[in-house]
């Protein structure tokens, strides 16, 4: 059962921008209802240009997010454009290969690179929702349709 869930910012940091603190509230508000946990991973929330200029913090927190044993799940706060700038930090020294461990993976758009990735070292991985887009900004009561949660429980 999933109960903790590890919010990385692999390509965009716009959660960690003021005018979508809103949104980010929100999001956080709505998985504590459901009976999850939630951490933000340290640089998720540094905002646009910071996660820009620096893919090996990035980098630093996917691997954190694998290592960290109360994390079941890892969200993707949002999709992006330059998730491939986090290759180079993960597989140089085999970082990646040796923090990753079989936990759930969620994202989409640019997170496809990282499911490519993590399929390469044998972990199935969901492509779908993210923080931002499908937790923040839903419909109060509606979940999106094969999100995993239900509706009555509340449960993953």
């Amino acid at each position: 059962m999933i109960k903790t869930v590890g919010i990385v910012s692999l390509s965009s940091g716009i959660i960690g921008e003021d005018f979508i603190r809103f949104e980010v509230e929100i999001g956080l508000r709505r998985l504590c209802e459901y009976g999850l946990a939630v951490k933000f991973m340290p640089n998720a929330r540094k905002g646009i240009d910071y996660i820009k200029e620096h893919p090996e913090k990035r980098a630093e927190d996917l691997l954190q997010a694998f290592r960290d044993p109360e994390i079941d799940m890892i969200l993707c706060a949002i999709g992006g454009d330059d998730t491939f700038r986090l290759l180079p930090h993960l597989f140089e020294q085999s970082e990646l290969q040796n923090a990753i461990t079989q936990k759930v993976f969620l994202g989409f758009s640019d997170a496809t690179i990282n499911h490519f990735m993590l399929h390469k070292l044998g972990l199935r991985t969901f492509y779908g929702q993210s923080f931002l887009a499908d937790i923040c900004e839903i419909v109060p009561g509606k979940i999106p349709e094969g999100f995993g949660i239900s509706q009555k429980s509340g449960r993953i």
